[in-house]
């Protein structure tokens, strides 16, 4: 009797382990985080007067930045906008060991050689295929991973009109036979550019929603997932009014937060 009690906690162990496996396994921890080209910082007087009235040149320049914002870099998937060629060897000199580091996504909209850069855990992954495509000149990256579909984006900055066009043509190529991770800039909180990802059953799940960039107070920047069970997010985001400008550039190494999402 014993020993068909001990096989049988043994059996329930080893189900136990198996379980626990297959939940790590499966969930994903999601990161978005526009970390600001100094590519388009001007050093013209009026230019850091109007958007970043207290800091120095020099503050905004990534090589006084990189080795702050990289604390922010964690989890399973990875969406970075606003990254350049050069700072994307930087990030595989860094990450390279621990993740895939995708090929950069450029937009075409100017000469600086910007875009959305995709980085996922090494081993999380069997297959993984990347791909870019392009509205508005925007460019967009579309990283399937087994049998999830994960969307890098930056909308457009100034157009109501050419944000919502762009997210059309994002939906219009979405599988709803896979699961599906969209996140990055959307540069905009309107309800109704929203909705278009929520009414399809996108869930977002962060209850304590803050602002994204600097010391503006919507948020601009999402990651919302499809087909998961499970799903909690966060912003990282915990300056205070007084010279927020100074503190999230000082703090994050960007002009934007970090935002972070579990879905399981």
């Amino acid at each position: 009797m014993m020993k068909i009690n001990q096989v049988k906690c043994e059996c329930y162990v080893i189900i136990i382990i198996f379980l626990y496996t297959i939940m790590v396994i499966s969930v994903m921890y999601i990161t978005s985080f526009n970390i600001l080209a100094d590519v388009y910082v001007e050093t013209k007087k009026e230019f850091m007067d109007k958007w970043y009235p207290t800091l120095e040149y020099k503050d905004l320049l990534m090589r006084n930045r990189f080795s702050t914002l990289i604390k922010y870099i964690k989890g399973d998937i990875i969406l970075l906008q606003e990254v350049t060629p050069y700072i994307r060897k930087k990030l595989s000199t860094v990450f390279g060991s621990d993740y895939n580091i995708l090929p950069l996504s450029k937009h075409k909209t100017d000469n600086h050689n910007t875009g959305n850069l995709t980085m996922i855990r090494k081993n999380k992954f069997k297959n993984i295929i990347h791909t870019t495509f392009y509205v508005y000149d925007f460019a967009f990256g579309l990283t399937k991973a087994d049998d999830i579909s994960i969307y890098n984006m930056h909308l457009h900055d100034s157009s109501k009109v050419k944000r919502k066009n762009q997210l059309k043509k994002i939906i219009d190529t979405f599988d709803i036979n896979n699961k599906i991770i969209i996140g990055g800039d959307f540069n905009s909180n309107d309800k109704e550019l929203h909705s278009m990802i929520k009414n399809l059953n996108f869930k977002m799940n962060v209850t304590d929603k803050k602002g994204t960039y600097l010391c503006e107070k919507p948020m601009i920047d999402y990651i919302y997932c499809y087909g998961f069970s499970e799903i909690n997010g966060y912003i990282d985001n915990s300056i205070s009014n007084k010279n927020c400008y100074t503190s999230t550039i000082k703090k994050y190494g960007s002009d934007h937060h970090p935002i972070y999402l579990k879905c399981l």
